[in-house]
């Protein structure tokens, strides 16, 4: 069984732009300023000063401080992430990086599935091959592009992580993941045609709904009855109709969607950090969180967690 042992998000390194402050990067007229705040509540984006590898670096580099002998272990780190298109991979930059840490030990590979739910498929992944060695999942991309940035139901930030897995006991266990895909819409909404544009916002909540049904009764052996859903940080009106669809809303732990922003495959990451920090009391030992994430692709991925150690 998969277990996760820390999270380090760098909060203190993310500043927040208002949305009339981005720029360029996110290509917003006063117009869309007030769209995405109206219909989806956003006030500001997280955003990194760094580079790529810094911005990684600034999530890599407490995490070791925290194990320092990891330096001195085998393991492998996942990259996760939605752009193909970035990062020197014809000069090797994540295995510099890596090494740049103390980790020549370890083997490194970037995941990717256009999908902002990578993380999670990416958990599913490693515990279907019963990796037993220590795994760091890296996320985190830069928004340097409005094309890479602003999505129609959402705006990204720049939100690094590196969580630790199998690194002994954990504080969190997977008991269940599901991943599914629907082929028909691979295509990223403005660029499909109209007649599938149409069909995915007909069958996008639907599809979502389904998908979580059957999440359900395939881990209906070992839910508890007072698990707590922990969203991503996209697309509000959908994520509020899906709650209010399982009568969810006192169930969910919501994250900073209004100051962060989606951070791509960061934000089940993100979300349960600030979680574990803000509201300790609402956590012990048998604490089960279903997390949910969807991407373009049409991807959804859920993992159920159980608390194992309060420490």
């Amino acid at each position: 069984m998969l277990a996760l042992n820390h999270i380090c998000f760098p909060d203190d390194e993310i500043k927040r732009i208002p949305l009339q402050d981005l720029g360029p990067s996110h290509g917003l007229t006063s117009g869309s300023v007030k769209m995405y705040q109206r219909f989806f509540e956003l006030e500001s984006v997280g955003l990194h000063c760094g580079d790529l590898s810094e911005m990684l670096g600034s999530a890599l580099s407490p995490l070791l401080a925290s194990y320092p002998n990891l330096r001195n272990e085998s393991g492998v780190i996942y990259y996760c992430r939605t752009q193909t298109h970035h990062g020197f991979a014809d000069e090797n930059w994540l295995r510099g990086l890596v090494d740049t840490y103390g980790l020549e030990g370890w083997d490194v590979t970037s995941l990717t599935m256009t999908s902002c739910a990578t993380a999670l498929a990416a958990m599913r992944f490693i515990q279907a091959c019963e990796e037993d060695r220590p795994v760091i999942i890296l996320t985190g991309e830069k928004a340097f592009h409005y094309n890479v940035a602003r999505l129609p139901v959402g705006l990204l930030g720049e939100l690094p992580t590196a969580a630790l897995f199998n690194a002994g006991p954990g504080k969190w266990s997977l008991l269940d993941s599901q991943v599914r895909h629907l082929p028909r819409y691979f295509q990223n909404p403005d660029a499909m045609a109209v007649e599938d544009r149409r069909a995915l916002q007909k069958d996008y909540l639907t599809g979502l709904i389904r998908f979580v049904e059957d999440c359900l009764s395939n881990c209906a052996d070992v839910l508890h009855p007072d698990f707590r859903v922990l969203p991503h940080n996209l697309n509000l009106p959908v994520t509020r109709a899906l709650l209010r669809h399982f009568n969810w809303d006192q169930r969910c732990v919501q994250g900073d969607i209004h100051g962060l922003g989606h951070g791509y495959c960061s934000d089940i990451f993100v979300n349960l950090s600030e979680y574990e920090v803000s509201q300790t009391d609402q956590i012990s030992p048998g604490t089960q969180l279903l997390v949910l994430a969807a991407g373009t692709g049409v991807t959804f991925a859920t993992c159920l967690l159980e608390r194992t150690d309060i420490t």
